[in-house]
């Protein structure tokens, strides 16, 4: 299975920019209850694979949405900012798998509701990059 946001977690885990601010918490979907902030969570958000006659055609491309979560609105958007200096452009191979290129598609500021909160108690930062890769 070929797995870009695999990728991609690989190259912010693997960065001290990213570490020094959310260690390697960064997680798909959702994160366990109780992670210290900052965090971040990533989920696909869709792919699309060009058609011929003959079927598929070039490389896929897959959306993947990143939301920076942090205590304060400056820890939320320092962390984003990190994210994207890291991810915008990037490309490489890392578990058999290849991404040719990463482009920051969107960036949005929220809210975050955490363990169950009656008001939002966190600032977010979403971002979406859509990412070209190779399949076999």
């Amino acid at each position: 299975m070929k797995a870009p946001d695999v990728v991609l977690r690989n190259a912010l885990v693997g960065n001290a920019s990213f570490t020094a601010l959310a260690s390697t918490r960064i997680h798909p979907l959702m994160v366990p209850a109780g992670t210290a902030l900052p965090w971040v969570v990533y989920r696909r958000l869709g792919i699309t694979r060009e058609q011929g006659l003959g079927g598929p055609i070039g490389a896929p491309k897959v959306r993947i949405e990143y939301t920076a979560v942090g205590a304060t609105y400056a820890a939320a958007r320092t962390l984003a900012d990190a994210m994207r200096a890291i991810l915008d452009g990037y490309n490489g191979t890392s578990d058999n798998t290849t991404v040719n290129n990463v482009s920051l598609d969107d960036e949005a500021d929220d809210l975050a509701q955490l363990d169950g909160a009656e008001f939002p108690n966190a600032f977010a930062v979403r971002q979406t990059y859509e990412v070209i890769y190779q399949e076999p």
